[in-house]
């Protein structure tokens, strides 16, 4: 659960992913509760652009489309005051605060990073910051506490667009390598989950709605969760309309996927021979090349977190994409390792036989696929 003053239920990153905020990642989860019913969503395409940069908009949208994203765009980077209702408990003032490397939507580092702790058994957000005369959240005794730096967002549009039913069948399964990915399923949302650093939610609008809420302090009429409908400043009670969610919604669904980089038949297929494919699927579904099926997978014991989320243990985290992986110096929810070759070494759990197969392969081979996911 989350509450403003004194505890306050976490959306991952996106995500970010959304969102994580907006976020993780992708930092940042939705909220248990079901946010009310969006209008109808808007029909996209799955071809991103020829020739899209990253940061760009898909090439499928409306003119109409393109306005509201754009709309989007400037609230996502507006820093907003405590005259408007930001805390007061809050981590920064804008989404861009903590979604701008290598531009607007994309990741940051653990100087924007998410907090999470558990109270009663529920994933709970500790924001950093807080308003004069508010004092500072802190952990309950004794209660894990785990640092989440915020992931990008590109994609993510299509990323949601993907059948509950397809990333079921999708998930990475390897019984020889004991690679047993789950789908996880948020009840409240009656959908399985996609966003967020263990797949907590299912929608970037249910990302965004308790995003603002959790990581700006902002109330909003679709987070629905009662005990986060009054955070207790001076600033009447919701403090952002539906408007507001709606177009960073609009924005962050439009974000085209990065780039994709040129054919590399050896190292694909090496990628594929190691076995690193059963999880960071390239065809993530039709149209959606993201390394990732999206699941989570239990990556041992160093990877433990104590906090579980919904069928996710604490050692279970949602597959990374690596599309974009090129614009990242940094790896894994807590940025451990700025070495691609270490971070591919200390996977373990579901991963350990494929971390000892690249291990086994030539130096030369290993180069080949390094410099290729340097790429990606």
């Amino acid at each position: 659960m989350h509450l403003k003053a004194s505890t306050i239920r976490h959306c991952a990153h996106l995500v970010v992913p959304v969102v994580a905020m907006l976020a993780a990642a992708l930092l940042f989860a939705a909220c248990r509760q079901s946010p009310p019913s969006p209008a109808a969503p808007q029909s996209f395409s799955s071809a991103p652009a020829a020739n899209a940069a990253v940061g760009d908009f898909r090439a499928d949208l409306t003119p109409e489309l393109l306005a509201r994203a754009a709309q989007g765009k400037a609230l996502f980077n507006k820093e907003f005051t405590p005259a408007e209702g930001l805390g007061p408990h809050f981590n920064f003032a804008s989404c861009g605060s903590c979604h701008d490397q290598p531009t607007s939507g994309g990741h940051s580092d653990m100087l924007h990073q998410a907090r999470l702790t558990l109270l009663s058994g529920d994933v709970t957000g500790l924001p950093l910051q807080n308003l004069p005369g508010f004092e500072p959240l802190q952990p309950a005794s004794g209660a894990p506490v785990s640092f989440h730096r915020p992931p990008a967002l590109f994609g993510l549009g299509l990323v949601e667009a993907i059948d509950d039913s397809y990333l079921r069948d999708q998930c990475g399964v390897d019984k020889q390598l004991g690679i047993q990915g789950i789908a996880n399923f948020n009840p409240g949302q009656n959908r399985v989950s996609r966003f967020g650093l263990k797949a907590h939610t299912a929608t970037i609008r249910a990302f965004i709605a308790n995003a603002l809420n959790l990581e700006m302090g902002l109330t909003n009429p679709v987070d629905r969760d009662a005990r986060l409908s009054t955070d207790f400043d001076a600033v009447p009670d919701p403090e952002v309309p539906t408007s507001t969610v709606d177009l960073l919604t609009d924005y962050v669904t439009a974000l085209a996927p990065p780039p994709a980089p040129a054919a590399d038949p050896v190292a694909e297929r090496l990628f594929g021979e190691v076995g690193c494919a059963t999880c960071h699927r390239p065809q993530t579904a039709p149209g959606v090349r993201a390394f990732s099926d999206f699941c989570v997978h239990d990556l041992g014991p160093g990877f433990d977190n104590k906090i579980p989320d919904f069928q996710a243990s604490g050692s279970h985290w949602r597959t990374p994409a690596l599309w974009g992986l090129r614009y990242r110096s940094k790896y894994f929810h807590d940025d451990r390792t700025g070495d691609l070759r270490t971070a591919i070494a200390v996977h373990g759990g579901e991963a350990a036989q494929v971390s000892q197969r690249f291990a086994a392969l030539p130096a030369s081979q290993q180069e080949v696929l390094l410099r290729w996911l340097r790429l990606l």
